[in-house]
């Protein structure tokens, strides 16, 4: 495992024996001389080991946008603050939009009013239309009678009797003109002539008003029992219901409502910066009575959710991790905070920095704590090896002899005395080792805090 860039970290949670036992132990220690007042005592016990690559990156946001408005105006609003958390759809800043917003709403309404024509119109006709029609049709019949009943007999005769009194006038112009004596003037034959064919016009005015009234009023009956007809001709359409080709027009007028409400929503739009996606604002330089610009950046929104970390691995050690291992995260500017988070992808391709080559490692970190912030520096562990319940020890109590490679404890025996013992290790790391063979649970070893014996990555 390479110690050159990234951290190879082992940790263990020791499973403590019986209390009993220990407590004997250290009571036969404890009345043993002590070999020396700088020695730190251990008692050696069964624990889980995990083996983890460490590296440390940067915490890097998903997405960050800058955002604009699309038109020019006076700012009349700003619902954001710096750091604050938006949800996508927010809206974040807007203009003097009272036009646009009215236009919406009397579209909105013509959108509503279209559907419900839609709707009245397949759900058929309700009681007070149908009583409606039928009032129409009755209306129109009663017309039509009337009209058919309109001559009596009176009217006939008196145009009987006007169309008598014609004849007779016109037979005695006719007689005047016939025994007029001669040696007249002309205009005395004239004025006869001219009375004749007065007393012949009258009389046929005399006839076709006579014939009409016998006749009735043709043109008026019709045209009122055409409205009978019509009236009819509503009714049974109530009736039946709209035509499809009714329903299709029904439905034209839908979809040209939706286009203009769409337009007025497109206008409202233009007025206002709304997030495009759920994040924090990172930057904000929109002010109430501000002229804007359009497509001058005014605010810009960060993608914290997730958050990811890239860090640099080593050739030799990122054999050990791979896709979906699990990660910590711990950030140095919060001591207090550990995070979790998921090894995302491996690049492909490696960085070459001064000969020292490493592959881009991307992690997801698990939920979101308000505290990161983007930027912050941070170390990602990742999990590549567990054991668990073997035996394990410090590695400050572990000496390597770095010649050979041999590794050596000093174990505290019954009498109290010190004796150095080979073991042999398994899996190493900063702070504990798996020990093989050479030491057993219950076994007290020792370590001289005065530097005399050296730990684990020392000879």
């Amino acid at each position: 495992m390479s110690v050159r860039r990234s951290i190879v970290v082992l940790s263990a949670v020791t499973l403590a024996f019986p209390a009993a036992f220990f407590a004997v132990r250290a009571n036969q220690i404890a009345n043993q001389p002590a070999p020396t007042a700088n020695y730190q005592l251990h008692t050696v016990a069964l624990g889980d080991v995990e083996l983890t690559v460490s590296a440390v990156g940067r915490i890097e946001s998903d997405r960050e946008t800058n955002l604009s408005f699309n038109a020019a105006g006076r700012v009349t609003a700003v619902h954001g603050e710096v750091g604050g958390l938006v949800n996508e759809g927010d809206i974040l800043a807007e203009l003097d939009n009272t036009n646009q917003r009215l236009a919406l709403d009397q579209a909105m309404i013509g959108l509503e009013m279209a559907r419900l024509r839609r709707d009245q119109a397949l759900s058929g006709p309700d009681e007070a239309q149908i009583i409606a029609a039928e009032a129409n049709i009755a209306a129109a019949q009663g017309a039509a009678n009337a009209a058919a009943s309109a001559v009596s007999a009176a009217d006939i005769q008196t145009a009987q009797l006007s169309y008598d009194a014609a004849a007779q006038a016109l037979a005695d112009a006719q007689l005047a003109r016939q025994t007029a004596s001669g040696g007249q003037t002309q205009a005395a034959y004239d004025l006869l002539d001219a009375q004749v064919g007065e007393a012949s016009f009258n009389l046929e005015i005399a006839r076709l008003q006579l014939e009409q009234i016998q006749a009735g009023n043709p043109a008026q009956v019709g045209a009122a029992y055409s409205q009978v007809e019509q009236a009819q001709a509503a009714l049974a359409q109530l009736l039946a219901g709209p035509t499809q080709t009714q329903i299709a027009a029904l439905d034209a007028a839908i979809a040209q409502a939706q286009i203009q409400v769409e337009a007025a929503e497109r206008a409202l739009t233009r007025t206002q910066i709304v997030a495009p996606f759920s994040g924090v604002i990172s930057s904000l330089n929109a002010e109430v009575g501000a002229l804007a610009v359009p497509g001058v950046p005014l605010i810009t929104l960060t993608d914290i959710d997730p958050l990811r970390l890239t860090v640099q691995v080593d050739e030799i050690d990122v054999r050990e991790i791979s896709e979906g291992m699990p990660a910590r995260i711990s950030l140095d500017a919060l001591e207090d905070i550990a995070l979790g988070g998921t090894l995302e992808s491996i690049a492909v391709t490696a960085t070459n920095t001064d000969g020292i080559v490493n592959y881009d490692v991307r992690v997801r970190l698990d939920g979101l704590d308000e505290r990161v912030r983007v930027g912050m520096t941070a170390e990602s562990s990742f999990i590549a090896e567990l054991l668990e319940d073997v035996v394990v020890a410090p590695n400050a109590y572990i000496r390597i002899d770095r010649t050979t490679g041999r590794a050596y404890v000093n174990v505290v025996a019954a009498d109290g005395q010190l004796a150095e013992r080979e073991v042999m290790l398994g899996l190493q790391g900063r702070d504990l080792s798996q020990i093989l063979e050479g030491l057993a649970p219950g076994d007290v070893i020792a370590v001289n805090l005065a530097g005399d014996a050296i730990g684990l990555f020392g000879s």
